[in-house]
């Protein structure tokens, strides 16, 4: 059997700290969007019984069940769109994903079989496998991967594929300086002849993840120009709504949930549900002048309801938190918001500090700045943009704004799809366009060749 996209139909997918994408090779857009946050609850008989009262057994240490809920050693996770989505009692929210890598590969698997064997009802066992990394991917978690293909999965062939290079091939430019703006990073990945230069390849904290948490902080705290904090009620708390008072809404709570609701799953939806879709209703950037605080007030204004009924029109907070992706420093500086918050987002396992932060178009400087004089011209001309954040209204112009600033006298050329999800799964998109050359079928990983010579062979390949 050749694994390629003529004999049999290679799967891809891409693993975002945001969302999970996956579907078919030669594809253009992928079948399955699911969040990669996941829920679980610690119950001591968990391997007793199933959520229907069945024992389903899956590798003879865990059962699955219908709608992505599995069971393993005393945990009952929830995967995919019915997973931290919808409440449950006890229900605790996490994301296996930190800065960018699969930090958990547990639940990472749990999601992976939902994904191959419930969403695209798929036998793994029949389809080749691209999984994207990222360029700064790690070597622990590259082998995570290749034991959750071969051995979770028994996929017969694998390949992982840099998500910088994809979403440059999804581009058409085999030549380019990649900046994606996404949710727990902003990353800046110069791509030669289709390979990833680690040089120049440099990422921050500044994501939609802080921008949310800012909000939030915001939102829930009084203000100048606001006497209450919102309550910012996910819908999944509301019984009902009061649609007498839009100044201070009382809406009537299920209180059958309030008292067995988590403080993580609260917090997940409160961020990911209500401040996220207001962010993408009213987030803007301003293209030139930058965000001006003292004249703040001037700004165009756009009314936005919340769940629980609260409405108003928003005008200065629509551009002053996003103007942290170009002027972080003045940002932190001027804002009301303590430093402490951002401390909560960006620690873990790569920590960074407030002098960490750079503008995108210092990251792209500095990306570029640092790759050989030869291809400083190419990769200015094909600045590629891709992430959901990168969305922004005004982010692209901004960013050109900004980059002839620095660079006066160089011609720069940003290319940024138009259409939404080609920017938002450009990495994806990229796979299913290598995945389903009749070409790319010798660089596959086998599961012969794994079993024989071990990792060695897929750092050999995928590189």
């Amino acid at each position: 059997m050749v694994y390629n996209g003529d004999e049999v139909s290679a799967l891809v997918v891409d693993f975002g700290s945001h969302t999970t994408r996956a579907g078919y090779a030669g594809e253009d857009t992928p079948r399955v969007v699911c969040p990669s946050f996941y829920g679980y609850v610690d119950e001591p008989d968990a391997s007793a019984s199933g959520t229907n009262g069945e024992d389903v057994p899956m590798d003879g240490a865990a059962e699955t069940n219908g709608g992505g809920s599995v069971k393993r050693k005393g945990r009952k996770y929830f995967v995919g769109e019915n997973g931290p989505g919808l409440w449950r009692a006890g229900m605790e929210v996490d994301n296996f994903m930190v800065d960018g890598v699969v930090h958990d590969p547990e639940p990472a698997s749990h999601l992976l079989h939902h994904v191959l064997h419930e969403r695209l009802g798929v036998d793994p066992t029949e389809h080749p496998l691209m999984i994207t990394e990222p360029a700064w991917n790690t070597q622990k978690a590259r082998e995570a991967l290749a034991q959750m293909a071969f051995e979770g999965e028994k996929v017969p062939a694998m390949y992982l594929g840099s998500a910088g290079v994809l979403s440059s091939f999804a581009a058409g430019k085999p030549t380019a300086l990649v900046l994606d703006v996404g949710y727990a990073n902003s990353s800046a990945v110069p791509v030669v002849d289709g390979y990833a230069l680690r040089a120049g390849t440099m990422r921050q904290p500044l994501g939609s993840a802080l921008l949310v948490n800012q909000l939030h902080h915001h939102f829930t705290n009084p203000t100048p120009s606001r006497a209450f904090p919102l309550s910012l009620t996910p819908r999944q708390l509301i019984a009902k709504r009061d649609p007498a008072d839009s100044v201070q809404p009382k809406p009537l709570l299920r209180e059958d949930r309030a008292p067995h609701t988590t403080a993580s799953w609260r917090l997940w939806a409160e961020q990911f549900q209500v401040v996220d879709s207001w962010k993408e209703a009213c987030g803007e950037i301003v293209n030139t002048r930058g965000f001006d605080f003292a004249s703040a007030k001037e700004l165009p204004q756009t009314l936005y309801e919340f769940p629980d009924g609260y409405h108003q029109y928003f005008g200065e907070e629509r551009y002053r938190f996003t103007e942290m992706l170009f002027d972080p420093k003045n940002y932190f500086n001027q804002t009301i918001e303590p430093p402490a918050v951002l401390r909560t987002v960006v620690s873990g396992p790569h920590s960074h500090s407030l002098k960490d932060l750079v503008p995108l178009h210092q990251l792209v400087h500095d990306s570029i700045m640092a790759c050989d004089v030869d291809v400083r011209a190419a990769l200015l001309q094909n600045i590629v943009v891709v992430g959901n954040t990168s969305l922004t209204r005004g982010l692209c112009e901004r960013l050109d704004f900004e980059l002839a600033g620095l660079l006066p006298g160089q011609k720069i050329k940003i290319h940024s799809p138009t259409i939404p999800f080609e920017r938002k799964y450009s990495s994806w998109l990229g796979g299913s366009v290598l995945a389903s050359l009749g070409t790319f079928h010798q660089l596959w990983v086998t599961k012969d060749e794994y079993e024989e010579h071990g990792m060695s062979i897929v750092n050999q390949r995928c590189k």
